[in-house]
């Protein structure tokens, strides 16, 4: 026996580090089953970018304002600095069709209590002096925030580790084993973890761990490249996206097919340097970088952004993150007692984190009961 827990996380993600945090803090014993190394997936191609601006209103928003209002006392909670920092986002339409959907948007997350707003194309480069290539307007949401996902996911991990979580790293998943109607113990390559609840934080794996139990999760791989420019001190703080960059990730589609990846600039004021990208491609479990997606990251920035050329890429990565066209999915996993879901966050897990653990530990302390994730945040919000 590996281990005796309460609670089996399945996952050292973010979302997997938040939810054993969260409910170590209750006071339940929890084991954390990580197949490589802590926030070594997704968690470690994500942008640490906290936003509204990219949000559709519905429960993708909820949770990320929920979220965001949790994120200012992070670094307190967890005893270690996150770099929570407010930069603003600005997202802009390089065409008609681009001008019209951010439009649109606005005028919805305004609606729904978003500190967003359409600005000129002069206000755009007001906001951050780079752009020099065609804009048409932007939508700028001056709350959007930032931070780093190493240090979050690592703050969260180690936080739950001083509460008495222990964390099982660089083993696999072989099984899950039921008894008497409800899941009782997760078989891997170093034996077995016996627990009475096992919860599916498994990223862009999550689908196979879900067919162990015989649940099917439409979550699936997503690959994100991304380069990182080497440090510099006169680069504006202000994060900047396409338009066109949106559009694909609601779309669910590639983000133009490589070469004509949208612009993705996301400063990093602490280190100095400049996080390019991302792609989004669907092309299984392919984590290795490709030519065609870095020169088309570089080649959108430079399009808009001219003075970048004059950085040195200094690397790039490829990771997955886990899509779910319905949003993520929290709580119920299906299929059998004791099994449940914390997964589907796409790029946002990191942004989503706090509020997704704090979810998952108060459906544990249920047993299962509450449920209902909008009536959770509701009540969260009238506190």
């Amino acid at each position: 026996m590996l281990a005796n827990s309460d609670i089996a996380i399945i996952g050292g993600g973010v979302i997997g580090c938040s939810v054993a945090y969260y409910l170590a803090k209750q006071g339940a014993s929890v084991t954390i089953i990580e197949r490589a190394a802590v926030g070594s997936g997704a968690s470690s191609v994500n942008s640490g970018v906290i936003s509204m601006a990219t949000k559709k209103p519905g429960l993708a928003l909820d949770l990320a304002m929920a979220s965001q209002r949790l994120y200012p006392a992070l670094a307190a909670d967890l005893g270690m600095d996150v770099e929570y920092l407010v930069l603003g986002n600005l997202i802009v339409a390089e065409n008609e069709t681009e001008a019209g959907f951010i439009e649109a948007l606005a005028k919805e997350q305004q609606a729904a209590g978003v500190n967003a707003a359409i600005v000129s194309a002069q206000r755009c480069r007001e906001l951050n002096g780079l752009l020099e290539g065609r804009v048409l307007s932007g939508m700028y949401c001056p709350t959007d925030a930032q931070v780093d996902p190493f240090k979050v996911t690592r703050a969260y991990a180690c936080a739950a580790e001083n509460l008495g979580a222990r964390i099982v790293s660089s083993t696999e998943v072989q099984g899950i084993e039921t008894a008497h109607g409800r899941v009782s113990q997760v078989m891997t390559s170093r034996g077995a973890v016996r627990a009475n609840w096992i919860i599916n934080a498994a990223g862009a794996y999550a689908s196979q761990i879900g067919a162990m139990v015989g649940v099917t999760h439409d979550v699936k791989p997503r690959r994100g490249q991304c380069v990182i420019l080497e440090a510099t001190e006169d680069v504006p703080a202000v994060r900047v996206s396409s338009a066109g960059q949106l559009l694909a990730k609601h779309g669910g589609a590639p983000a133009g097919g490589g070469l004509q990846v949208p612009l993705g600039y996301t400063s990093r004021p602490v280190s100095g340097t400049v996080m390019l990208g991302s792609t989004n491609e669907f092309v299984g479990y392919d984590t290795r970088t490709t030519r065609e997606g870095v020169a088309g990251i570089c080649r959108s920035a430079v399009n808009l952004m001219p003075q970048l050329s004059r950085f040195n890429a200094i690397r790039a990565w490829a990771g997955l993150r886990p899509y779910s066209a319905t949003g993520p999915l929290l709580g119920d996993g299906g299929g059998i007692a004791g099994y449940a879901v914390a997964t589907g966050h796409g790029g946002d897990g990191v942004a989503l984190a706090p509020i997704s653990g704090l979810y998952m530990a108060e459906y544990i302390a249920s047993d299962g009961q509450h449920n209902d994730l909008p009536a959770f945040l509701g009540k969260l919000k009238a506190q």
